[in-house]
């Protein structure tokens, strides 16, 4: 080919390409006018970014790609940054008709390293007495001990963080100061109330409520529940309608991992409150990653578990390590993995409430003694609050 010819075939190929551009979307229909906002663009892990998506059409199917490896259909996710760096964020939409339309954002998240405030001293211990219906706060040496709240009826458990206590009594979930003035009533007519936990992350609150057996009149389902802090946008994640399959006792929450920790049971016999679920060996330590799905999936983290009382997870400076329960006359624990399952202490009088600091080194637990204080390995206990009976034990964060 001379060099006429080529300069003939380059021309005609811009002519094509202008042609192309300018008539592409009519022609393969492939474009579709979209866009997303979102709500935050710069922060410490981790970062909590919701995204909306604006787009003209109907819409059939979503597609997010948030840079980090991770995705969603969902309309208008929440997604949760756990590692510093900067993430290019996707969306592509498909209309009903088959149209296609895409946008990406580079160098949209920009996370930073988390950087947390010192505290002036170690926060305070915080206790439900089911018995004396009272809720108790107390410093972490037994110094000193006061009651925040009487008249607790029908109480199951109890949360303290983000300057709050929150506790699940009866059918109702209640809010106060962390001083226990200003009480408020944040969920009423919760059948099956049993447990309670805070994200401090992304200030949500949880609860679950168990499903009555089968045989009682009237029958109630179950549920896993999620809200604000106030208790406004109250979402129901999970539905269980059948004492006889599997449902959640225990909830506790890993902000900063963004995960929640449960005891998940399938006994067929629904106890009073106040009692322990009795798992016959085939009940589950689980976690579900955070932010939930409409049909969150489930990791199991350890199965063929007895009677547990309670459970707790430790607070840290970054993501919980182990997961802690008692058991009988003893308190286990083990990795949130599952594994390195360890008997930190045996022996122990009806051990009830456990509350675990990592930073701080250091387990709290309660039994027919009192509230007791040791090394994370047990060693060095010490009892703090003689004669204090604590059905659930939590430190405030």
């Amino acid at each position: 080919m001379n060099g006429k010819s080529i300069l003939r075939a380059l021309a005609v190929m811009a002519i094509l390409a202008v042609f192309l551009a300018s008539a592409g979307c009519a022609l393969f229909d492939s474009q579709v006018a979209v866009d997303f906002e979102a709500s935050k663009t710069k922060g410490g892990a981790p970062l909590v970014v919701e995204f909306v998506a604006g787009v003209s059409g109907d819409v059939a199917s979503y597609l997010w790609e948030f840079g980090d490896g991770e995705d969603s259909t969902d309309s208008s996710p929440v997604h949760v940054y756990r590692s510093r760096g900067v993430y290019d964020v996707s969306l592509a939409v498909t209309l009903v008709d088959g149209s296609i339309g895409t946008i990406t954002k580079p160098d949209l998240i920009e996370v930073e390293l988390l950087v947390r405030a010192t505290p002036s001293g170690p926060s305070m211990l915080y206790w439900l007495d089911v018995n004396a219906k009272r809720i108790y706060r107390g410093d972490r040496f037994g110094n000193a001990s006061e009651i925040l709240r009487e008249y607790v009826y029908d109480g199951a458990d109890l949360a303290a963080a983000a300057g709050y206590i929150f506790w699940a009594a009866g059918e109702t979930v209640y809010r106060a100061d962390e001083d226990g003035r200003n009480l408020i009533q944040i969920a009423q007519d919760q059948q099956g109330l049993y447990s309670v936990t805070v994200n401090t992350v992304t200030q949500k609150l949880y609860w679950a409520c168990k499903p009555s057996n089968r045989l009682v009149s009237p029958h109630w389902d179950g549920h896993l529940m999620r809200a604000r802090l106030d208790g406004t946008g109250r979402t129901k994640i999970e539905t269980y309608t059948n004492s006889a399959l599997a449902y959640t006792w225990w909830v506790r929450s890993d902000g900063i991992a963004g995960r929640i920790y449960r005891f998940v049971d399938d006994d067929n016999l629904v106890l009073p409150v106040g009692y322990a679920p009795r798992g016959y060996w085939d009940a589950q330590l689980q976690y579900v990653d955070f932010p939930l799905p409409s049909t969150p999936v489930a990791h199991r983290v350890k199965g063929g578990l007895d009677t547990i009382r309670t459970m707790t997870i430790d607070i840290g400076a970054g993501p919980a390590h182990y997961v802690y329960w008692t058991v009988g006359g003893s308190i286990k624990r083990c990795r949130v993995d599952g594994s390195d399952t360890t008997t930190v202490l045996e022996d122990l009088c009806n051990p009830k409430g456990i509350a675990v600091d990592l930073g701080e080194g250091k387990m709290y637990w309660s039994d027919c003694h009192g509230i007791h204080r040791a090394n994370l390995d047990g060693t060095e206990a010490t009892l703090i609050f003689p004669d204090a009976h604590a059905n659930v034990l939590v430190i405030g964060q």
